[in-house]
């Protein structure tokens, strides 16, 4: 996965949802929670829809399966458009 792709996945995750849920999208990718619970909670958090969780759900496993994630993480440190609790989160995480 190259930088241009990384970047396309992360938007379709959303950033801000990629490092809020970083923990849940790890767990799903190491297969710690089904795709249904994973489903689930970004529903019950209200996060997206089942179509668009499931969207959220493929494209932070494909970002983690690939290796990307921290790379990811840095992504979110630099983006200005992000509230500096999701960027201090993600420094934190790093």
């Amino acid at each position: 996965m190259d930088d241009t792709e990384l970047d396309k996945k992360l938007k379709s995750v959303g950033k801000a949802a990629f490092v809020s849920n970083y923990d849940l999208f790890q767990n799903f990718t190491a297969g710690r929670i089904s795709r249904a619970d994973a489903i689930e909670t970004l529903v019950r958090q209200k996060v997206s829809n089942e179509a668009g969780a499931a969207i959220r759900i493929g494209n932070a496993k494909l970002i983690f399966e690939n290796g990307r994630e921290l790379d990811a993480l840095d992504l979110v440190v630099q983006s200005n458009r992000l509230n500096n609790d999701i960027r201090d989160l993600a420094r934190k995480l790093r």
